[in-house]
């Protein structure tokens, strides 16, 4: 067997977001020729690197990276071009690039993209969820036994530290690719887990009708082989059916070959430990869970782009140009080249020459830049990225005035215009990964638990007047239930745990009042 590891490759040079169809692909090929697994592949992955969102998605990820188209620019070329005596007046051909080592090669790179980014994603993300089970704590007789037990169960999966952790990660991604992928899969140990597949590892193929359900699904990633003692490079492509996984590696030749064949994963019993048995067994569907950015199937780059090079352009245009500028020329007038050496020698060294000559002349001119205009200039590309991109620019001196209520609100319309549908698709993503969740939990605890009944709430990292929040929540109390108000309460994090403590103490306090009038009623027995 050989000797593999996983290798993280560029995220720019691999992968697609492309939608293929199994069937479409296996006509083409057929109608050549019989259409085998490794033709099948060679295709997927060919279409696959051609796709426009694929391109896409690599470059948002570059840039959120800082690898920005600037950094390609080379400051010290200038392009030279000669008169045509043989064409029309003002035409110039024969263009000559001349690289001057002496010019300054400075690139200044503007994150912007990356900076938004983070901030949608924690402004969506930075609070945790809040999951709750319909029917779990409802009813005149309390809480559902059973619903609450499940209730418990789905906490206690998404509250865990890695799942907590995973989820911004994956919003990262479909934000800078398009979409992100979630894979689902349980440890040796048996434990479900989750993990964010980068995007352009992930090929998804989907129905010819509707285009909803995955029917293939292939990931692709770079691996190191080790034979005879030499290392090679070579790629391995996993193929996901509704039933199971097929794992490809490519040989000598460039071809595909079959690793091995299995099913989703193994269910093992073990008495004494010793392994009694074990049953291949699969989910039914494909455990590769999207979330998806928007409807449009957009990066967040594709609004600033263009606003984010003119930046960097100018930026690093107006550094390099302050880096090499000469603040003072020497006007040496009436002398020959040697003596004007000598009298430059001798400003540099003492600041000061005498000179015999009456009709010499030494002057000095002063060179300044226009700083100013390129700074409204960048000032205007600013304010225009921040509002085609949909974010709240921090350095706004308006932020900090503080402003409460609706003018508050009003500042962070536009990054909910952007966050919103993010906020939509995690609603779907989690929905179907609540799917797996509860299998989960059927599958080890013998219930037939129904995972629609699930519910998560997301709780925006906006900047708020928690006095006027508080105030509201207060007023409202008796016209809106409990569980909404606390969804909107400034200091609860764990809505369900904030519930469940505020029946305790409802509890406790309407005990203590019963004690009180039963110990009433005796003093006044005791009296008569």
């Amino acid at each position: 067997r050989h000797a593999l590891r996983h290798r993280e490759r560029p995220a720019e040079c691999e992968g697609n977001l492309m939608i293929n169809n199994m069937d479409l692909i296996r006509e083409k090929l057929a109608y050549h020729h019989t259409a085998t697994d490794d033709e099948i592949i060679k295709t997927v992955l060919k279409n696959a690197r051609e796709d426009p969102e694929y391109l896409a998605a690599c470059e948002g990820l570059r840039y959120y990276r800082g690898m920005q188209d600037i950094l390609q620019k080379d400051f010290r070329e200038t392009v030279v071009y000669e008169e045509d005596e043989n064409s029309p007046a003002g035409i110039k051909r024969g263009g000559v690039k001349i690289i001057n080592e002496n010019n300054s090669n400075h690139h200044n790179v503007h994150n912007f993209h990356a900076l938004m980014v983070d901030q949608k994603v924690a402004y969506i993300l930075g609070k945790p969820l809040s999951v709750s089970v319909e029917g779990a704590n409802d009813g005149a007789g309390g809480a559902d036994e059973s619903l609450k037990a499940f209730e418990d169960a789905v906490t206690a999966v998404t509250s865990d530290e890695a799942f907590v952790d995973m989820l911004p990660d994956l919003a990262t991604n479909a934000s800078n690719c398009i979409v992100g992928w979630l894979h689902v899969y349980y440890s040796a140990a048996g434990k479900l887990c989750f993990v964010v597949i980068p995007t352009t590892e992930c090929i998804a193929c989907r129905d010819m009708s509707y285009q909803q359900v995955i029917t293939d699904f292939f990931r692709h990633y770079k691996i190191t082989v080790v034979q005879n003692g030499t290392e090679t490079e070579r790629e391995r492509v996993e193929w996901w059916t509704a039933t199971g996984v097929k794992r490809y590696v490519e040989n000598d030749a460039g071809e595909f070959v079959l690793e091995s064949n299995s099913p989703h994963w193994y269910n093992e019993q073990i008495i004494n430990d010793e392994r009694v048995s074990v049953e291949a067994k699969s989910w039914g569907r494909i455990p590769f869970v999207p979330l998806y950015n928007n409807s449009a199937h957009q990066t967040d780059l594709s609004r600033i782009k263009g606003l984010l090079d003119a930046y960097n352009l100018i930026s690093s245009a107006s550094t390099n140009n302050q880096i090499d500028l000469v603040e003072l020329y020497w006007m040496i007038q009436g002398y020959g080249g040697e003596t004007a050496k000598a009298i430059q020698q001798k400003l540099q060294i003492n600041k000061a020459v005498s000179i015999s000559d009456p009709s010499g002349k030494i002057s000095a001119e002063q060179v300044t830049l226009n700083v100013t205009e390129r700074l409204a200039w960048l000032d205007m590309l600013r304010r225009d990225i921040y509002h085609i991109g949909r974010g709240i620019d921090m350095n706004d001196e308006k932020l900090g005035s503080a402003p409460s209520g609706v003018s508050l609100k009003f500042r962070y319309t536009l990054l909910d215009l952007k966050a919103d549908p993010l906020v939509s698709k995690l609603k779907v993503m989690l929905k179907e990964l609540s799917w797996f969740i509860t299998q989960d939990i059927n599958l080890k605890n013998g219930t037939d638990y129904d995972y629609t009944l699930i519910k998560y709430d997301v709780h925006k990292s906006m900047i708020v007047n928690d006095a006027e929040t508080v105030d509201i929540i207060q007023k409202s109390q008796g016209l809106v239930p409990d569980k909404m108000l606390l969804a909107k309460h400034p200091f609860v994090d764990d809505v369900a745990q904030a519930y469940e403590e505020l029946q305790k103490q409802r509890e406790e306090k309407a005990k203590m009042f019963i004690g009180d009038d039963d110990d009433k009623d005796d003093s006044e027995k005791d009296d008569e």
